[in-house]
């Protein structure tokens, strides 16, 4: 039985070879993510490419999600690091880069005109902070409140203020048109503020006839303050930590962690929790004790999915950053359950999340296995959502929907063609039995998504022709 819940990691300098990225496969990654703040549109499918390739060579499914970087706000090129001292006034300019003078390129001249003296910078993942002290027409000065190093295209972020940027620009859109062609399941959608940004990438996606869904990082605060709808309009979410301790007290990062998973959960979206999960094994064989607590609370909590980012990205150790992650998420499993609430509005509401329940509770109360056939996965998202506490495997008819349900929880998906559902069930059941997964005795309740006009649930005992 595969992890319920999934690896996911960033590919950067540290795991862009094939050679790493068949070893993370092996060691139990599901999903892939590239940043695509960072790089080419050659290196980008290259990544991609490399990833599909481990996939055939190991007979795996792996998801792949890009992230586009929305209404980012980025340091520009620049070489080495500028390490900044407490106290250091440094000039953030439209172009230019001075180590001597401490001018660092800020490419963004658009809203030069909104920001104001006393307004708080902060980038690297909170780690660097500053306040504005002087703005012009090329440039703003800032003090730095605390020693810090600033490298090129690091995220920058103004708590408190939104400024009136457009949430796609044509950057992104051309990047995701030339990238859905290679066969992309999942847009990260960065720096969302309300639903209709989630709805604008979902219509360009539809526009150019990408069929990749999109997972939502909650990072600012219009994306808390509106999580309801934003989680309610998106396919997946992702709790992304980094960006949240930038524009949150570090001390409210765990609290949002707990609320932003309760709502998914609640509305039966996945979700995922990434950044600094492992961050000492950046330069270490061996995580810390906190960490490793860190992990197995996020487990616990019912998360879908765990990513790496820096750990993998950059990392001199992202295989052994993996091992790790799956030895702690494996532990975890093996003494916790979740308990999900099955009785939320949310789920009264709709006809297939009350006919996934009850499949589900079919299920749990025989004590039997689950196999699920299911054409457009759909029906898995439901099911998962509910975190059946018995064994649930899942066919599809097609690689496409075995990608992206390959970092949902639980999930034990294989792809079996066939003409309708009653034979895909039959040929799941064939499978199951071939591959030992069930056994003599056994109860197996085998079920596909809800029809408009009839429904067959068959409760096989097996070895017995008795249905």
């Amino acid at each position: 039985m595969c992890l319920r819940v999934k690896l996911i990691v960033s590919l950067g300098p540290s795991s862009s070879s094939s050679k790493v990225i068949e070893s993370l496969v092996r060691e139990g990654v599901s999903g892939f993510r590239i940043n695509l703040a960072h790089g080419s549109l050659s290196e980008w499918r290259e990544l991609i490419g490399r990833v599909r390739n481990a996939e055939i060579s190991l007979g795996k499914f792996t998801t792949v999600i890009v992230d586009i970087k929305g209404p980012s706000l980025r340091l520009g090129d620049f070489p080495g690091v500028l390490h900044v001292s407490a106290g250091s006034l440094i000039d953030f300019c439209v172009s230019g880069y001075s180590l001597a003078e401490l001018r660092v390129p800020f490419p963004h001249s658009e809203i030069l005109d909104e920001l104001s003296v006393g307004d708080l910078l902060v980038t690297d993942d909170g780690r660097a902070r500053f306040k504005v002290v002087d703005v012009s027409k090329e440039c703003f000065k800032a003090q730095a409140l605390s020693p810090c190093d600033l490298r090129s295209r690091k995220n920058i972020t103004f708590p408190g203020r939104e400024f009136k940027l457009p949430y796609l620009t044509s950057e992104d859109a051309e990047a995701l048109k030339a990238l859905c062609v290679e066969g992309i399941d999942y847009v990260g959608a960065s720096l969302v503020r309300r639903a209709r940004d989630v709805e604008e990438l979902k219509d360009l996606l539809r526009s150019i006839g990408c069929d990749a869904l999109v997972v939502t990082k909650i990072e600012t605060r219009d994306a808390v303050e509106n999580l309801s709808e934003v989680v309610e309009a998106s396919d997946a979410v992702l709790v992304a930590r980094g960006d949240l301790g930038m524009n949150f007290g570090l001390e409210e990062v765990p609290i949002l962690q707990r609320r932003i998973v309760e709502e998914s959960l609640r509305m039966g979206k996945p979700v995922i929790v990434a950044t600094q999960l492992l961050e000492s094994m950046i330069n270490n064989p061996v995580p810390t004790r906190a960490e490793v607590s860190d992990v197995s609370n996020a487990v616990m909590e019912g998360v879908d999915a765990l990513m790496l980012t820096g750990e993998t990205a950059i990392g001199n150790y992202p295989v052994e950053a993996v091992r790790w992650l799956r030895r702690v998420v494996d532990r975890t499993e093996s003494v916790y359950k979740p308990h999900i609430q099955r009785t939320s509005e949310h789920v009264k509401k709709s006809l297939k999340k009350r006919y996934a329940k009850g499949v589900v509770e079919l299920a749990e109360d025989l004590n039997g296995v689950l196999a699920i056939y299911s054409m457009k996965g759909t029906t898995v998202f439901s099911i998962a959502s509910l975190r059946p506490r018995t064994r649930f495997y899942v066919a599809v008819p097609s690689v496409n929907v075995a990608r992206k349900l390959s970092i949902v929880w639980g999930t034990d998906v294989r792809v079996i063609e066939s003409s309708d559902y009653m034979e895909g069930l039959e040929k799941l059941y064939t499978n199951l039995l071939g591959e030992g997964n069930i056994q003599e005795g056994e109860v197996v309740v085998l079920a596909y998504g809800l029809k408009e006009r009839e429904q067959v649930i068959k409760v096989r005992m097996t070895g017995s022709q008795q249905t």
